[in-house]
Order: C-alpha cells, then structure tokens, then sequence
C-alpha cells in the first residue's frame, strides 16, 4: 500500500514537472504577437472528450487572420503531432470580423481562440501523460504583414477522474458561443446570374429570421468582398444578393460561409452567426453541445419541391433531352452508327439491341443512383454526375474514348460484316455491345443537368430511397427511349440510308466527335490537378487546333476517292478550311508568347522586365541588377510585396494606379523592381534585414550619390510624387 502510494505521489510530481517545464513552451512570441496553445480542463480521464485552442493574442490595432482571409492575406496554419489515442477534429473558426483597408476587405480577429475538439481513447491508462506538440505560422498584420511561427507544446495529466476546469474554460464557452451553428430547418437556394449570387433563405416551419445580416464567404474568389450586401426581407424569407467576384468567370458549385446578424437568429438573440453549404457537409461541431441537426439544404424553396409523380415525368423529359446535351453527342456517334447496322436485321433482334441498350443505360443508372444514396445516408453530401470529380475516373474516360475513336478509324469494314452475319448464336453477341453503350452513354450523361433534371433530381433529396430509385429509372428510361422507338418501329428506320460502303467513312467520320471528347476530359483533368487558366488555354489551343487539322487532313484523304468533281472540289474546299483553322488556332499569340519568356526569365533570375496590370515594367529583384542600375545612374524604385498582404495591395492599387505616378515614372526614367516575398525567399528576407525591416510592404527609392529613401508602409500618390520630385535623374550609361 505503502509503495503505491510512493509510487503514485512520485508520478504526480514528475507531471507537475512536466507541465511546469512546458508551460513556458505552450507560449510563442513573434513580432507584435503572442500565441499560446492551452486546454479546457487540467487533465483528461480516457475516453473523454476535451477541447485545445491555439490562443493568438495580437498587440492592438494588428489582426490575424480567418479561414478565408478575403482580398489579401493568409490563414493561420496548424501542424498537430500528439500522443497515440488523442483523436483530434478540424478547427471551429469563430466568425470574423470585416476588417477594410482602402478599396480592399479582408476577414480576422484581434485576440482570438481556435478551439480543436479532442477526444481520448479509452484504453489510455491512468498516469500516463498526453505529450502535445503543434507548429503554427501566421500572418498578423497592420500597416505592415509580418509571417511568425512557434512550435508550441503541452503535457496533460490522464486521471481516473474527470479533470477539473483549467483557467481558460471561460474563454473557451465563450468561443463556442460565436462558433457558427448549422442553419436548422431552413432551406437555402441560390440563383447564380452573370454578376450576382443570390441567397434566399425559406424557413420550413414558422421560425424567426433577422432583418440585417452579412455573409462571409468560405471559399476565396467567390464574391466580391468590398462590395455592398443587398439584404431584403419577406413575410417568411430572407434574400441576399451578393456581387460576384469578377476575376472569377468559371460557375460557382459551390457556395458555403457564415451568415452573421447582430439580431441573433432566434427569439433570444442566439447564435450570432450560422453557417450555409449548398453542399450540405459536416460542420465538425458535434462536440459542442449547442448545435442543433441540419436540414437538407436543396437548390430549390420547399414551396416549389416537386411531387413524387411530378419528379418521374420531369425525370423521363430529362432523360429525354439528356441525349441532346453536347456532353452526350461522342456516345450518340456509337448509337446512330448501331441504328444503320441493324437497319438489316429482322425486327425481334432489333428490339432485343433496343432493349440490351435500355438495360445498360438503367442498370448504370441504378448503380450510380444507389452509390450515391448510400454515400449521402452515410454522410457523404455528392451531387448529381460526382464520378467526373473523380481524376482516376476522368483518366479512364480518357483512354475508353481514345480507344473507340482509334477503333473507329481501323480496318474493321463494319458494313461487310453485318451483311456477313448470319444466326441469332453470333447475333446475340453484339447484344452485350448494345449493353456496354447503354453503361458508357450514362456514364457520359450523368453530369450534365438537363431541362427538367434538376428539379426532378432535387425532388430526390427529400424522397424515401425507393421512390428516388424510381425517379432514376423514369431517368434511365426517358433517356433510352428514343433508342427503344427505333427498335420497336423498324419501320422509322427505313428512313435511314441502307448499309453499303459509304459505312466506313460514316464510321471514321464517327471518330472525331470521340477524339472530341477526349480533349474535353483533358480539360476536367488538368482543371482537377491545379493547372490554371492561363497555362490550361494555350494548350488546349494547341490541342484543338491539331484535331481541327486531322480532320483535315482526313477529308484530304477521302477527296482522292471522290468520283465526282463538283465532290472533290467541295472537299478540297472543306479540307483547306479546316487545315488553315487548326494550324491559326494552334499557334500562340504574340501576347503569351511575351507571356510566357517574361515568367520563363523570370523563374531562371534574368532581368527581363514584367508588365503588371498598369502595364509597368517590373524587374524581379537581384542586389546585383539593382546596385547596376544605381551605378548607371538610373533611380530604382523597389517595390518589397506579397499577395498575401493587404497593405501591399492597397499601396500598388493606389500609387501605380495613378496616371500622374505612372507619368512621372517614365519622364525620370525610373526602373521598377519588384521583391516577391509571397512564398518564402532568403534573398527578399536578406534585403529587408538591410534596410532595417523584417516584413512587408517596404518601397525603397535608389539614387547614385543619394542616401536610400524608405517609404511610409501606408502610401498615397502624393508621397511617391514628393519623393520623386527630390531627385534628379542622372544620364543612364548602362
């Protein structure tokens, strides 16, 4: 008894050692700021669930900043490294605050806490110690941004019992209380225009709604922060119209964020602020105790949820259409070429190709729409045609396209034998073929939303699965219908030409829409793999234009089989319009050819100049070319930046947007250097150090025989034309 007593007193001075000795490093300091890593209880019994927060603690008037930091600027970033049974979640964000800095508006906090909820196995033993560790860089910023890290750690306590508050529990029930809450019994539809995104909100039962609110975007680039919100107010609804951010012209999927109104959004006042997801995903707030279950958010108001029977007809005119839709048209090559093959056939075997076709189309349907219920009953939130958000999926698309297209312009002479078939044994096994093409059609349809799909598709959402499953048949069968008319009126396909040998240039003719396709795909893929737009169009320039000159090429070839000459010169005509297209459409413009040697030049430390949107000039910085071009006698000006810092962006927008600046740069010959410090670079943190800075932004005006001039952080035109003024240019002998 004695010695477990001993042993169990010596065990609890070495953890309160322990948790002396990393007390002070649970705290990190950087320029202007503190951060601290802390608990909501002194210890944690197993199987219990607690709570850490990062604490950043900024001098006053300097910010750090939220998940989306808005025009500018970086969020915090966290790297865990924790004992094994620690399960740790996703940070809860509290809402921010709308921080405007000139034209600009970026979203953080002063002091703030980030809580992590935790948890603790319970096969953790009474005794042990929780050994804590997190790295986390920041960006805190004011007149200036200064990036910082810690490596923070602390040791935890694991007792039988369940530990008492620590001294920060008060802060952290003060957080929650500005976590935002799931949006409960609401409906959300968005209505995205040219310029506008509009949220309305429609309560599903009798509920209180604010009349003023703001909305904090969660993805950056989606709407323009700066920009006013329009809020209007119904009997039972509430819209707001945001103006789209104009930079980005791709559609917007997706729009998720946090809903803030000083009115609260209850009859009490609480909480302040909610957060919306079109998409409907776990908020991660499951530890809190406050949150109440979400509904389904859906694209369109419950006033207009479409019935049951309503959803099956609008699914079959979906379905229907869907065949027209521009992402369908490879596989409509593959079915209208089977229509001419069996023009020959006896009517039952064409009705079973019409069926084989039908059952592949709903069988894929079925597995997709199953799939997809079963990931969303799990909680999983997918849309309609998620299998193309897939890389691995879109490669093997890829190549399955590739591969037919390349079938289409083999050797195989389809119309020599069909006519030498012969016997429903060698018939029927064309019938897994018809199937196969039902199987590809869906997999192609599957992401284009029709007239009438979506409402029929959203109807699903809030269907039992067997009547959703229902709703995806009617689907399946409105798009397979136009196919089954054929099959089962064989005299529809009288109208269609009889086989003979105009097959084979039908059937290569067939490959280029495949071709097509797969330069499609290519786009998704390099979209989904990061490549942006300015890389990306280039290339598909290049691309496209060599498919627009093999298909000259091909109906080159095809004119030397023309018998007729009125044929062949119309070929001929079509052959050398296609050939002059692609090659016009292949070639780079003389725009990203400069494009593309100034970041080439760039990346390898030349000095060629890059033009900015004001159409300046921009040296990227080298002490070497700045110290030659001072020698020469030119006045350099320096302009120390990063994308991420709010003020640097202000000051440009401000000072180079001026004509009067941007006159008097050019009339004093002034050669502009920029120090990109976006990512990080010892040669730009080196030339800060020297003129006495340890962050950004810094402008600096050289001149020979002159004393460097350093800038205020916060610039205005009427400064840098002062300090312009003051020097005079000497001759430039470089």
């Amino acid at each position: 008894m004695t010695r477990r007593l001993l042993s169990t007193l010596t065990s609890f001075l070495l953890l309160s050692l322990l948790a002396s000795g990393c007390k002070e490093r649970s705290i990190g300091e950087g320029p202007h700021i503190k951060v601290q890593l802390v608990s909501d209880h002194q210890a944690v019994s197993p199987g219990a669930a607690f709570t850490l927060g990062v604490k950043f603690m900024p001098e006053p008037g300097w910010h750090v900043y939220w998940r989306n930091p808005g025009d500018s600027g970086l969020p915090p970033e966290f790297a865990w490294k924790v004992t094994s049974g620690v399960s740790l979640k996703q940070p809860l964000w509290p809402y921010p605050e709308r921080i405007e800095v000139g034209p600009l508006v970026n979203y953080g906090y002063g002091d703030v806490l980030i809580p992590f909820p935790a948890s603790l196995t319970a096969s953790a033993q009474a005794g042990d110690s929780l050994a804590l560790a997190l790295q986390v860089r920041w960006l805190v910023c004011k007149d200036e941004c200064l990036p910082g890290e810690a490596m923070l750690e602390l040791a935890m306590p694991v007792s039988d019992s369940v530990g008492e508050p620590s001294k920060f529990s008060g802060l952290f029930s003060d957080t929650f209380a500005n976590v935002p809450a799931p949006l409960s019994r609401v409906s959300v539809a968005v209505e995205e225009q040219e310029k506008e995104i509009t949220i309305a909100l429609i309560p599903l039962e009798k509920r209180f709604l604010p009349n003023v609110a703001h909305f904090f975007p969660e993805d950056r680039r989606v709407i323009a922060n700066a920009a006013p919100q329009q809020i209007e107010r119904g009997d039972n609804s509430l819209s707001i119209t945001l103006t789209r951010d104009p930079s980005n012209k791709e559609p917007i999927s997706r729009i998720r964020g946090v809903l803030y109104s000083p009115q609260g959004w209850s009859e009490k006042g609480t909480p302040k602020a909610v957060s919306i997801d079109t998409k409907a995903e776990d908020t991660g707030l499951e530890n809190s105790g406050q949150i109440e279950q979400s509904a389904a958010v859906t694209s369109i108001p419950p006033s207009d949820q479409t019935g049951f029977f309503a959803a099956v007809i609008l699914a079959f005119l979906g379905g229907v259409l869907l065949n027209l839709m521009p992402c369908v048209f490879p596989v409509l090559s593959i079915k209208i070429l089977g229509f001419v093959e069996q023009s020959k056939e006896d009517p039952r075997t064409i009705r079973l190709h019409g069926m084989s076709f039908a059952a592949g189309v709903l069988v894929s349907f079925w597995i997709l729409a199953g799939l997809l219920l079963s990931l969303q009953a799990g909680g999983d939130q997918l849309g309609w045609g998620f299998q193309l958000q897939s890389p691995t999926f879109v490669v093997l698309m890829i190549l399955v396209f590739l591969l037919l297209g390349l079938m289409f312009l083999s050797d195989l002479a389809l119309g020599a034998r069909i006519q030498s078939l012969a016997g429903s044994a060698k018939l029927s096994s064309n019938f897994t073929g018809s199937f196969m093409n039902g199987v590809l059609a869906t997999a192609v349809a599957t992401p284009c939303t029709g007239p009438f799909m979506g409402s029929a598709i959203a109807a699903t959402l809030t269907l039992p699965a067997f009547l959703s499953l229902l709703v995806f048949t009617s689907l399946g069968l409105g798009m397979s219908a136009p196919y089954l008319l054929l099959s089962f009126r064989p005299a529809l396909l009288s109208f269609l030409p009889k086989p003979g040998a105009w097959m084979e240039t039908f059937k290569e003719l067939m490959a280029f829409p495949l071709f097509a396709s797969v330069l499609w795909l290519v786009r998704v893929f390099a979209r989904q793999m990061g490549m942006d737009a300015s890389g990306l169009t280039p290339l598909m320039d290049v691309l496209w234009g060599s498919l627009a000159v093999g298909f000259g090429f091909w109906i080159l070839l095809r004119a030397t089989h023309a018998r007729r000459q009125e044929w062949r010169m119309a070929l001929n005509l079509a052959a050398t319009f296609f050939l002059i297209y692609g090659v016009i459409r292949a070639l780079p413009t003389r725009p990203e050819i400069q494009s593309s040697r100034i970041k080439a030049c760039s990346a390898d430390g030349s000095t060629e100049p890059e033009p900015d949107q004001h159409g300046l000039l921009w040296e990227p910085y080298s002490e070497a070319r700045v110290n030659e071009l001072v020698s020469g006698g030119r006045i350099v000006y320096i302009d120390f930046t990063a994308e991420w810092c709010i003020t640097c962006q202000v000051n440009e927008a401000r000072v180079f947007g001026s004509a009067e600046v941007r006159q008097m740069l050019m009339a004093k010959n002034v050669a502009l250097v920029k120090g990109d410090w976006t990512s990080s670079n010892p040669v730009i943190t080196q030339a800060l150090k020297k003129y006495g800075r340890n962050g950004v932004p810094l402008n600096v005006i050289l001149a020979k025989g002159r004393q460097p001039e350093i800038l205020p952080n916060v610039l205005s035109p009427g400064l840098v034309l002062e300090a312009l003024r003051k020097i005079t240019p000497q001759p430039f002998r470089g």
